[in-house]
């Protein structure tokens, strides 16, 4: 499991070696300097989100920012593709939110995000604002039933067996609709050149 800290370690390690301040890492990510402040000194877990958008200003993908990837790594993607997903292999990054696992974390330059994923806030009010990042995602119920807020839409229910592809950068939220376990496995794309024009400014605190 990759916990708060080991992951701000590497955040800091990263901008410092890119000799970015504080200030100009979040111009260039959409992430707020007190957000990313925080996930530098272990005090807060990042959601997929600020992940995301602080991998694309970094110019890394999510594996390169979590430590599953090697730096430096050939940018062309291999052209035979076979990895196993495994959860005891899934690195792992639990939120208020969400309890990620990244799948298939030894396969590099992915162009798919896959993660399994348990929903932990039971309402919307427990959530918080809607999350939104670069790309597209799909979502599947494995176990449990979820409802899905989006920006543009009325709340749509799932169950076992449903799903819903939509648009991340769309503001969203996933929560549990029950008291039982609610899990799910989500593909996202990844955005490697998300930049600040991207993210609306009441997005990125």
């Amino acid at each position: 499991m990759t916990t708060p800290k080991a992951l701000g370690q590497r955040v800091k390690s990263l901008r410092k070696s890119r000799q970015l301040t504080l200030a100009q890492l979040s111009d260039i990510s959409g992430v707020a300097v007190s957000t990313i402040s925080k996930i530098e000194n272990g005090a807060l877990s990042p959601t997929l989100d600020k992940i995301l958008r602080l991998a694309g200003g970094l110019e890394l993908t999510i594996g390169q920012l979590i430590g599953e990837e090697t730096l430096g790594t050939e940018t062309a993607a291999p052209n035979s593709r076979f990895q196993p997903a495994r959860l005891v292999d899934a690195i792992q990054i639990d939120t208020p939110n969400y309890e990620y696992n990244y799948l298939c974390s030894e396969l590099i330059n992915k162009r798919l995000v896959p993660i399994r994923a348990t929903i932990k806030a039971g309402s919307l009010q427990e959530f918080g604002p809607l999350e939104q990042h670069g790309g597209e995602e799909f979502l599947f119920v494995l176990e449990g039933d979820i409802e899905v807020h989006s920006e543009f839409y009325a709340p749509l229910s799932l169950s076992k067996g449903e799903g819903v592809y939509l648009d991340s950068s769309m503001g969203h939220a996933y929560v549990n609709k029950t008291d039982t376990r609610a899990e799910v496995i989500c593909i996202c794309t990844e955005r490697q050149s998300l930049n600040h024009h991207d993210v609306p400014p009441e997005a990125a605190s």
